[in-house]
């Protein structure tokens, strides 16, 4: 009689565990971006997945790399490897990086990936490699629970030709630089020759710069001369933040991809990468001022909010298997993160300033930064009888760009010196739900005294990025709201 009792019990427990199975491994969320995806589910110990796809879905053959921008401006490696399609990582880096920004309510940090990749065919028949920054964000509070952990990413990409003898004869289908290699190395190379295994890595070389809870300007006027500050009766700045509702406020990180030691090869841009995003927080904040030129004379005239940013280089290297031995590849990516300061954050504060730099022609303070966008940007003519106007609102209602890069936020002295025409941005999402519309706004509007209006014009240049910015797989420029403001004679 006790035999039956035993079954009946452990029926039970393997039914237990098995319904135990379904439940945790269930997945709870899944949240979607413009270019990228992640999947939230709960399990049996912890996963974190990243998966590669082109722009049709496709898998595609891949060696990432993953840091985060930690709460104090360092930053943490978060894993490195390869795969086909897909990649699993140890979690635990992950989790210790989501572990930082616990506390932070509403506040999403990036991951950045610098990826390097097969894309297509020589005509020799090796591999087409490319690289690109992307990045998504992580919520937090799931990650340090212990939830699993699916990033999906998509990336512009050929598949490579395949060669059947090779195929039929090895399995793989990567071509002939591609075989699979013995042993634990198949899922660790992007290209073989003679038995030996290629990998790509992305190391950090070094930080350029790194402030925490510095000035960071949205918004600018600068006014060379005494005589233009005569006729220009007043300038109002505006910046306006509010992550309240559930419009998404995003900080994209702007990254460069260059070959160090050829001059000839163009340097990439891209957009696609997050320091930030601000998701149904408490947190917002304004600040509109007007300044009157004929009182305070010429000068750079700002406003913006209170800050971190990084400016960091990473080196690409060859690492051959087996021995491990490393070798750079001459790539290298700059990129340039913006924040609202986490410490403030971590109060539930957005602080916003205004501030003035009396001094608009020298190499100094916000001048210097002027000073680079004339040399390396794009400066765009505009003139008017009355007024100047320049909205980043309108930027995106006219077409000019997109809501999630409605204007460049500019970059630091440090930053012009190694990539002059990099930059970081912000903008928003606004769900189908919300009915908000401004979610990150800059604005300057310049008046002609009215006594000069029949007699004289305003005219100013507006500034926007000279090089093309990839974001969601597409070249974008980003406009800003930095103004050159005078009056046009003869």
């Amino acid at each position: 009689m006790g035999f039956p009792r035993y079954v009946v019990v452990g029926a039970v427990s393997v039914l237990a565990v098995a319904l135990s199975w379904l439940v945790y491994t269930w997945p709870v969320t899944v949240q979607y971006f413009p270019t990228y995806a992640v999947t939230y589910s709960k399990g049996l110990g912890q996963s974190f997945e990243l998966e590669v796809v082109n722009e049709t879905g496709h898998p595609v053959h891949f060696c990432a790399s993953m840091y985060g921008w930690l709460p104090n401006g360092s930053f943490a490696e978060i894993g490195h490897g390869c795969g086909v399609g897909r990649r699993s990582f140890d979690p635990r880096a992950l989790r210790q990086y989501a572990e930082t920004w616990r506390g932070y309510r509403g506040v999403e940090p990036g991951v950045v990936v610098l990826l390097t990749y097969v894309n297509g065919t020589k005509p020799d028949g090796k591999p087409a490699l490319a690289r690109a920054a992307k990045g998504f964000t992580i919520q937090p509070e799931r990650v340090a629970q212990g939830e699993n952990v699916k990033a999906t990413i998509k990336v512009k990409a050929k598949p490579p030709k395949e060669d059947r003898k090779t195929t039929e004869q090895t399995g793989a289908k990567f071509g002939p630089s591609l075989q699979r290699p013995p042993g634990k190395i198949t899922e660790n190379c992007m290209a073989i020759d003679r038995g030996v295994a290629i990998c790509t890595e992305w190391r950090l070389d070094r930080v350029y710069y790194s402030a925490l809870d510095s000035k960071v300007p949205t918004a600018a006027a600068r006014i060379k001369s005494y005589s233009d500050a005569y006729y220009i009766n007043s300038v109002r700045l505006l910046y306006w933040i509010d992550a309240t509702t559930d419009v998404g406020v995003y900080f994209n990180a702007g990254a460069a991809i260059s070959a160090e030691s050829e001059a000839s090869v163009s340097t990439s841009y891209s957009a696609d990468v997050y320091s930030i995003v601000l998701k149904n927080t408490r947190l917002s904040n304004r600040t509109s001022t007007t300044f009157y030129p004929p009182i305070k004379g010429p000068g750079v005239y700002v406003v913006g909010f209170y800050g971190d940013v990084a400016l960091a280089r990473f080196k690409e290297y060859e690492v051959l298997y087996p021995g491990g031995y490393s070798n750079p590849t001459g790539y290298i990516a700059d990129i340039y993160l913006v924040r609202p300061s986490a410490a403030r954050m971590q109060r539930n504060v957005l602080a916003v300033f205004q501030d003035m730099d009396p001094t608009p022609t020298d190499d100094y303070g916000y001048s210097q930064i002027f000073n680079t966008l004339w040399n390396y940007w794009a400066p765009n003519y505009r003139w008017d009888d009355t007024a100047i106007l320049v909205d980043s609102t309108a930027f995106v209602e006219e077409g000019f760009t997109i809501s999630f890069l409605s204007f460049a936020i500019p970059i630091l002295r440090t930053a012009q010196a190694v990539s002059p025409k990099l930059t970081a941005s912000a903008g928003g999402d606004v769900s189908f739900q919300s009915t908000v519309k401004i979610y990150t706004q800059a604005l300057l509007d310049a008046q002609l005294k009215a006594e000069y209006i029949t007699s004289l014009d305003i005219a100013a240049y507006v500034y926007s990025t000279s090089a093309w910015f990839e974001y969601g797989n597409k070249n974008y420029y980003i406009p800003s709201v930095l103004v050159d403001i005078f009056i046009p004679r003869g």
